[in-house]
């Protein structure tokens, strides 16, 4: 029996022998799986969510879904904008298509929203102005044959440590080689053949300086549109002058342009570029870079920005992003929204064509315009900026419904809870990082009275007069693919034996687009300021919801602590351990320290597991995907005095 990893983006097969969890050679993970996927079993039984809750009491499916229903009808006769859905992108795309079908669609409600705002919603906008589809150019099976991988914002050997497996692999064997551009001296830096340290937040000074290099030495593969304009603005951007600006060596800047004009080269950024306030505009400078010299199209090369969750790209095909609709069409296409309200069955405009990102939903809380908040398969009290402020908004609201498998630090906080099965104990599709639709097997015996998410969405929707009559989820699955037909991401002819063995839908892109993209300063940071980056330890994943249940993850991870440059701890009297005092405009919080030697000057790097940097987080944002800036947190550190 098989099934896919919940985990990471690049979506492993692994197989259950016994009680053991084994790799399988499957089109993504090709025999390999990190020990987050392998300690899955561990995860299963612990924390689970298995009966229904209504005001912390268990009751019976009926009476939830009575009460429940109810005050769904009262509060969308008041506007359907009114009810908020936020989903995560952890469940299967069916689930998040019935989510959607019935939030966007049945009910109406632009409120309505995907976690992947908070991970690829930047990089989803960058790849769709630049090549005309939100879809990497790349797949992992490029990376076996790649001369050149460019990270940028991103360390896969702890993040993504399968496809670092296979760039490894790819080192040794073809002699490729690894250029970091990171602030943080990371395990992919460590091994890198180049690493550039650059000052958080001026990645754009340096791909400009690259580009500038590329076009005086006349070195453009393909001349994109809007490359006149994109021209006249980087060739402000001379090496010679930038070099100073991030104190990068001239050298180098010449270095990273020849190597990238003259080789195969993968393109790849992660959340150090998506959570930034100018990440859509950093993705379009990258994806041009790849333009230049290109690198789009041939095989060993393009555009691979790496995904957080498993099913981040299918939250998107299924339309759970806001703005977005199934079949990867957007809700300001006319033509596509009448595509969908067709298919559905619905009048025109029952499908509202403007929405609200999660970011927006936030502030719609606070002023009272959104009354209640139906929470699918993910953690906000814990990963959402301002976490604390989000917390207390919730008793704003007349109805919190949270649908997980587990118990949270955002259950505690719920008026009603439908306990969702987990991992193994469902089946449906997901679409891995590379655009690889794979079969999610069930392998487990689910527990207590817990439903699939898709069972609990058509529930709900009956109960609110509408007839969904689905008796399986491949009922759903032959439905939604059917909204996929002539589309990107076409697998209107597939079954679910035949994706199995996993299909990747191809992509070519439908146009090249650039823009000119000046760096803009960000706040200066005086000498008793930090920059506070925000990401991921080896052991732990997101808000730790199914990794904590882990012993093995648990023995491996470190802890809550914030890193500090050895020399910053001198200069502050702290010691490895201290208790140090985080301030900004938020609040503070208080956690221990680790004085390291990978962290230069004022900078810091906190894990974002235990929510308490999202505590103090502000509501910086990219202005055009409306990502919150993880990346940027300015702060003030001090000894903690109790």
């Amino acid at each position: 029996m098989s099934t896919i990893c919940p985990y990471c983006g690049v979506g492993c097969r692994l197989k259950l022998n016994k009680d053991k969890i084994l790799p399988e050679n499957y089109i993504t993970n090709k025999g390999m799986l990190c020990i987050k996927g392998s300690t899955l079993l561990e995860t299963v039984n612990s924390g689970r969510i298995l009966y229904p809750y209504l005001d912390n009491k268990e009751v019976e499916w009926k009476k939830a879904l009575e009460y429940t229903t109810i005050k769904m009808k009262r509060i969308i006769r008041k506007g359907k904008d009114s009810l908020g859905i936020y989903i995560g992108a952890q469940i299967p795309t069916e689930d998040q298509y019935l989510a959607v079908k019935l939030g966007k669609g049945f009910i109406g409600t632009a409120s309505f929203d995907s976690n992947v705002r908070l991970c690829m919603a930047s990089a989803a906008f960058a790849l769709k102005y630049a090549f005309g589809d939100p879809s990497p150019t790349a797949s992992y099976d490029d990376i076996d044959k790649a001369e050149t991988y460019l990270l940028i914002g991103v360390n896969p050997a702890s993040n993504f440590p399968v496809l670092w497996n296979r760039m490894i692999s790819n080192k040794l064997k073809r002699k490729a080689k690894i250029i970091v551009i990171d602030p943080i001296y990371t395990d992919s830096a460590q091994q890198a053949d180049l690493y550039v340290r650059i000052p958080p937040g001026k990645d754009i000074l340096l791909l400009n300086s690259i580009a500038y290099l590329l076009i005086k030495k006349n070195i453009i593969r393909i001349e994109p549109e809007n490359f006149k304009e994109f021209k006249e603005v980087v060739m402000k951007y001379q090496p010679e002058r930038i070099s100073k600006i991030i104190n990068v060596k001239e050298d180098t800047i010449s270095y990273i342009a020849d190597r990238i004009a003259q080789s195969k080269t993968l393109f790849m950024w992660g959340m150090g570029v998506n959570q930034t306030e100018r990440a859509v505009d950093t993705g379009i400078l990258i994806s041009t870079l790849a333009m230049l010299t290109g690198n789009v199209d041939i095989e060993g090369s393009g555009v691979l920005p790496l995904t957080g969750q498993h099913n981040s790209m299918g939250a998107r095909e299924a339309g759970a992003l806001a703005g977005m609709l199934p079949g990867l069409r957007y809700v300001d296409n006319e033509e596509e929204v009448e595509e969908v309200e067709r298919f559905w069955n619905l009048p025109k405009y029952s499908i509202p064509r403007h929405y609200y990102t999660i970011t927006e939903m936030y502030k719609l809380i606070e002023e009272r315009k959104i009354k209640a908040l139906w929470i699918i398969g993910t953690n906000p009290v814990v990963s959402l900026p301002q976490a604390r402020k989000f917390a207390d908004l919730l008793s704003y609201l007349d109805l919190v419904i949270v649908q997980d498998a587990y118990f949270t630090e955002t259950t505690k906080f719920a008026d009603v809870i439908f306990p969702a099965l987990s991992w193994g104990e469902r089946e449906g599709i997901h679409t891995a990082g590379d655009r690889t639709v794979g079969y999610l097997s069930k392998i487990l015996e689910g527990k207590g009275e817990a439903r699939p998410d898709w069972m609990i969405i058509q529930d709900v929707a009956n109960y609110l007069g509408f007839e969904f009559k689905y008796t399986n989820i491949e009922d759903i699955f032959n439905e939604f693919k059917l909204l996929t037909k002539n589309r990107i991401d076409d697998i209107s002819n597939l079954t679910y034996k035949e994706l199995e063995k996993g299909y990747r839908w191809p992509v070519k892109p439908k146009i090249f687009r650039t823009r000119p993209v000046e760096f803009e300063k960000y706040d200066l940071i005086e000498d008793n300021e930090f920059i506070v980056i925000t990401g991921r330890t080896k052991g732990h994943w997101n808000t730790r919801t199914r990794s904590s249940k882990s012993w093995s993850l648990n023995v491996i991870s470190d802890d809550d602590y914030i890193f500090l440059d050895i020399e910053i701890c001198n200069k502050l009297h702290i010691k490895d351990g201290n208790d140090v005092k985080i301030i900004t405009g938020e609040g503070y919080t208080v956690v221990p320290a680790k004085c390291v030697d990978w962290i230069k000057g004022n900078i810091a790097f906190m894990p974002f597991h235990w929510g308490h940097t999202n505590k103090i987080m502000d509501w910086k944002i990219d202005r055009e995907s409306k990502e919150p800036a993880y990346k940027h947190l300015k702060a003030r550190i001090e000894p903690f005095m109790s």
